[in-house]
């Protein structure tokens, strides 16, 4: 005869079991919802509530670069403002040679903000240019202009001989670089009566610009 007991037992255990397996697959794989919070939003949102360092500095840099060009502007004026550099122009008019240097305030030792009037200024063409040959010269003239713009200003030197002989002129040494430091470089252009003209960079390797060919 068949112990009735034992099946009531064994169907218990089997439900016993069936509930530990149902526990165990629950351990083993547990429900985890869909995540909700702290999920960044799509890309398109990104960009339109925080722009991309790219879209921040590229206008910046735009801004400075154009900031740069208004300070280079306001610093030339218009001319080229650069130290130790200078212009120098020698016309010869019948007897006369009239020499002009155009240079910035600095190159002499100045302050570009000093306030000396332009006959102060005068001085300065003495010893800062010579002309070379046996053409007897006499000095007429000298005088001074002060150009400015915004901060910076610049000098403009004219010198007029009255020489007897012309044409033994060889040229124009220019001198300047032993006596003011400051000057590097010189563009100088010599213009002649018939129509000649010469031209050079001068520098204190080389000075001397000549007249004819």
């Amino acid at each position: 005869m068949m112990d009735r007991s034992w099946g009531r037992g064994s169907s218990w255990l089997l439900a016993c079991a069936a509930l530990v397996l149902s526990a165990a697959c629950s351990a083993e794989a547990p429900y985890e919802p869909e995540p909700t919070a702290g999920v960044p939003p799509p890309a398109e949102t990104l960009a339109d509530e925080a722009p991309s360092p790219a879209r921040t500095t590229i206008p910046q840099a735009v801004e400075e670069t154009d900031h740069h060009d208004e300070e280079h502007e306001e610093h030339i004026g218009g001319e080229a403002h650069v130290h130790g550099a200078a212009e120098l122009a020698v016309t010869l008019d019948t007897n006369f040679v009239t020499i002009t240097v155009d240079a910035p305030l600095a190159n002499y030792g100045l302050s570009e903000k000093t306030k000396k009037k332009s006959t102060e200024l005068e001085k300065y063409a003495e010893g800062l240019t010579e002309l070379m040959g046996n053409a007897r010269c006499d000095l007429v003239e000298r005088s001074a202009d002060v150009r400015r713009s915004g901060d910076h200003a610049a000098l403009t030197l004219s010198i007029v001989w009255d020489c007897r002989r012309p044409s033994q002129l060889d040229g124009l040494m220019f001198t300047g670089f032993e006596k003011y430091p400051v000057f590097e470089e010189v563009d100088a252009i010599y213009l002649g009566e018939a129509g000649e003209t010469a031209s050079a960079t001068l520098t204190p390797d080389n000075p001397f610009l000549p007249f004819g060919s």
